[in-house]
């Protein structure tokens, strides 16, 4: 027998004549014989009401116009009130990318959302991995986009009846791999390469372009603000978002309620004790909006956002150097007997969402695109493929250098939810990893200067969509099925850019493609059909 096993012997031997020589008091004897003096034990701060665990296991099939797949997961979710925890996780096999596994028959994990949230009014804190959105409430929204994109993210939020904040951390690319993304800041081996970076800081890109190294991508992180009022059925907001190089948290961002712009402007710039690297991207812009909470309900809204801030519209020279960035959208819906409707237009100028820094000799020095990945394509099987751009904006799901309108529907019949919308998109070129497009610096300096670029260019892209959906729940199911048709006209593909006239590129150049309407036209379908089957495990009675 080992000493282990030994001592353990000894220890439950002891423990049976413990219990052997000495009678366990009755249950009721148990307050008697412990001490006055001792406290009693501690209990919640706050009275918390245990609620059901809700676990849903769901199905969806999809079918689009050139492939079928499935989609299959649980969520989970306990809400005290207090607190909340949530998660959603499936799989599903779109070929959307690689599974992690060889054994998944082609399908790979989707984390859709994992949450903690404390709710102690009028103060919340949500933290984890979740679709997050912007303040306003619209299709088209300038700061966070509304297509529902899973990200890491802090925030801290302060809502009473008549003042708002919140203060948002989104985590970006982190501790990053970069031949999951193979576009070089560098190449190694000619004059681009600075000479303070030694061989142990690369990675090698693999067999994509040859045996290249190129440098890991910087860590990168963003921040969010909100800052309003209410006035009555109105609400006035300003918005701020920063994005940053070289980490992916910046603790003052979060914590100072300062405007970030200020805090950048004065963190980097000389003549102080210390100065920290200018490597930081903002963006801002504000809302107002209207509910009206009586029937009929209404609900209108215009928001504005500007990057690079500059004023220099008003100039009378005009510093043409600078093109303005601006997006703006506006809408609003209204309740009727048969229905609610909306209507909806945003848009946004040639370079609103890119980076901005960049050289004659090199595309970007500064990689802080208001993007969640620095990139514009991705490996694949061995090969490179387009990245949707609507998976990567932080901010509008456009991007830049678009018009887009929409009429929404939402009613009920017979106890069935019943949307509609209808949608017409036109976009021209646009990349947010390459910051001038075809120029190595502002376009000013090349003689193209324009204080509000847009859509000039043809041909353009031209997108057109219906789509459709109808849900009802029956007990613990909740059923659904929706559909979409359209097509689209010159789509967008990624091409690499081509210098203007009398200007030409070095050969050993490598710079992130374009997105750029080319000649392919093509219909749009997309049908779902899902099922979802809710289980509560309740908390005992008392």
């Amino acid at each position: 027998m080992s000493v282990t096993r030994h001592a353990t012997a000894v220890a439950l031997t002891l423990a049976a004549i413990l219990a052997l020589a000495v009678p366990a008091p009755p249950l009721g004897a148990l307050e008697a014989i412990r001490p006055a003096e001792l406290p009693e034990p501690p209990g919640y701060g706050v009275d918390v009401q245990p609620a059901p665990v809700i676990l849903s296991p769901y199905l969806g099939l999809f079918a689009t116009q050139d492939k079928l797949y499935d989609e299959v997961g649980m969520t989970a979710e306990y809400n005290s009130g207090l607190f909340r925890m949530y998660f959603d996780l499936s799989l599903i096999n779109d070929d959307k990318y690689e599974p992690e596994e060889p054994y998944m028959l082609g399908h790979y994990f989707n984390l859709k959302q994992g949450t903690i949230e404390f709710n102690y009014r009028p103060i919340s804190l949500l933290f984890g991995r979740t679709p997050h959105r912007d303040k306003v409430d619209s299709p088209y929204t300038m700061f966070i986009s509304s297509w529902d994109i899973p990200a890491t993210i802090l925030s801290l939020n302060y809502e009473d009846s008549f003042f708002f904040y919140e203060s948002r951390w989104i985590g970006l690319n982190r501790n990053s791999k970069w031949y999951r993304t193979p576009e070089p800041i560098y190449e190694w081996g000619n004059e681009q390469a600075p000479d303070v970076f030694d061989e142990d800081d690369l990675d090698q890109a693999g067999d994509v372009d040859g045996d290249y190294f190129y440098f890991r991508p910087l860590d990168r992180g963003a921040n969010y603000k909100v800052y309003g009022i209410k006035l009555g059925d109105w609400r006035l907001g300003f918005q701020e978002s920063i994005v940053y190089i070289n980490q992916s948290f910046y603790p003052e961002y979060f914590l100072s309620p300062l405007p970030m712009y200020f805090t950048q402007l004065v963190n980097s710039t000389g003549g102080k004790p210390w100065t920290q690297i200018d490597d930081e991207n903002s963006h801002m812009g504000f809302f107002v909006d209207y509910t009206e909470p009586r029937y009929p309900n209404r609900y209108g809204y215009l928001q504005f956002i500007m990057g690079d801030i500059n004023l220099n519209f008003l100039a009378p020279d005009h510093d043409l150097q600078h093109p303005n960035k601006w997006g703006w959208s506006l809408g609003g819906a209204r309740d009727f007997t048969f229905g609610r409707l909306g209507l909806y237009h945003a848009g946004a100028l040639k370079y609103t969402f890119a980076a901005t820094s960049a050289n004659d000799r090199n595309y970007s020095l500064k990689r802080y695109e208001y993007t969640y990945y620095p990139a514009v394509e991705y490996l694949f099987d061995g090969g490179r493929r387009a990245l949707d751009y609507r998976d990567n904006y932080i901010g509008y799901l456009y991007g830049e250098n678009n018009l887009a309108f929409m009429a929404t529907y939402e009613g009920e019949a017979n106890d069935f939810q019943i949307e509609g919308s209808a949608e017409f998109v036109v976009s021209g070129s646009k990349s947010p990893a390459n910051p001038w497009h075809e120029y190595r610096g502002h376009p000013g300096r090349y003689g193209e200067g324009k204080l509000f670029p847009l859509l000039d260019e043809s041909p353009l892209e031209k997108t057109v969509r219906f789509s459709s959906a109808i849900g009802r729940s029956f007990g613990p199911w909740d059923l659904k099925a929706s559909a979409m048709i359209g097509a689209v006209f010159n789509e967008l593909e990624l091409v690499m850019a081509e210098p203007p006239d009398g200007e030409t590129f070095e050969d050993e150049l490598i710079q992130p493609k374009l997105y750029k309407p080319g000649n392919n036209n093509r219909l749009l379908f997309e049908f779902f059909v899902g099922a979802r089957y809710n289980i509560g495990i309740r908390p005992p009675a008392n």
